[in-house]
């Protein structure tokens, strides 16, 4: 059975977003990953990522292809110890926006950017991130970051895309 061009996708952000590591040079360890998650992470999880799309788009071009929008977002969470909360969120946000741009191939910081996701889409757009926080007896905080992932593909064609 064939594999939606939308999953593949997906596949490609998850192997990105598996290279967060201090040995990468990021400023965290992500120890979960998960796609569409719908229940909280525990404590022990921190810190971790889910991702999901939410709506996907479709304009017609001039070539007559389909250009499909996926929005997509990647949450990350962590516990804020005793740093400022929008500190630790920056770090976060920051080491979500680089994993996106680097290929599981060469998945450090100071690697060089890989910004089609091995081609796997026309453009990556980072639409802005939002500052989430926690209260209680473990603190935490985190960051949900909104980008468009296009691609092209055949009209009505759900399987495959094309660069």
């Amino acid at each position: 059975m064939a594999t939606p061009a939308i999953t593949l996708i997906l596949d490609e952000v998850q192997n990105r977003l598996e290279n967060i590591s201090i040995v990468n040079e990021y400023s965290y360890d992500a120890m979960k990953i998960e796609r569409a998650r719908l229940e909280p992470f525990n404590g022990y999880d921190l810190p971790a990522i889910n991702f999901w799309g939410t709506t996907v788009g479709n304009e017609r071009n001039a070539y007559n292809d389909d250009k499909r929008m996926l929005e997509l977002f990647i949450e990350m969470h962590t516990l804020t110890r005793d740093e400022p909360f929008i500190d630790v969120a920056n770090r976060l946000a920051a080491d979500i926006i680089t994993a996106m741009v680097r290929s599981p191939l060469a998945p450090k910081v100071s690697d060089a950017p890989n910004y089609d996701l091995n081609e796997t889409v026309e453009d990556l757009i980072l639409n802005g991130y939002d500052y989430t926080i926690g209260e209680g007896e473990k603190p935490f905080c985190g960051i949900l970051v909104n980008f468009t992932l296009q691609y092209i593909t055949s009209p009505f064609e759900m399987y495959t895309y094309t660069l």
